[in-house]
């Protein structure tokens, strides 16, 4: 038994398979990347997350996330336990992003899902990434 396996005793980690919404945005997302000439055009995205997402650290690890991969936008917790996020960035960024915050939660075996992703416009004069409260 490892040190995480004494503290969590009984948690599933098994990787959580992602959403058809997200497997989607990710193949979007991976096209855009590859194409010279949208690879480096930000990209804007609503996105809504449900699950496990309050009370772990959510925004807070994506707002890490999204800072060290240069990406603006901000992410809110939602009365009805959802998590909202704007996200902008290069395509590969925010790909990235969608990534890391997998593995971040993967071992916790926390489970939550992408449940809605709109393309937006991207703003011209977003500065940084931010919690809401």
């Amino acid at each position: 038994m490892g040190f995480f396996d004494k503290f969590f005793p009984g948690i599933n980690r098994e990787p959580q398979k992602p959403s058809g919404i997200e497997l989607e945005l990710r193949r979007r997302l991976t096209v855009l990347a590859s194409d010279e000439a949208t690879q480096d055009a930000p990209q804007r995205y609503f996105l809504r997350w449900e699950g496990q997402v309050q009370g772990v650290g959510f925004r807070f690890t994506n707002t890490n996330l999204a800072q060290t991969r240069s990406l603006t936008g901000r992410v809110s917790n939602m009365e009805d336990g959802s998590v909202e996020m704007e996200i902008q960035g290069a395509p590969a960024n925010i790909l990235s992003h969608l990534e890391a915050l997998h593995a971040s939660y993967e071992r916790m075996g926390t489970r939550f899902r992408l449940v809605d992703a709109q393309a937006r416009a991207p703003l011209v004069n977003e500065d940084g990434f931010s919690p809401r409260y």
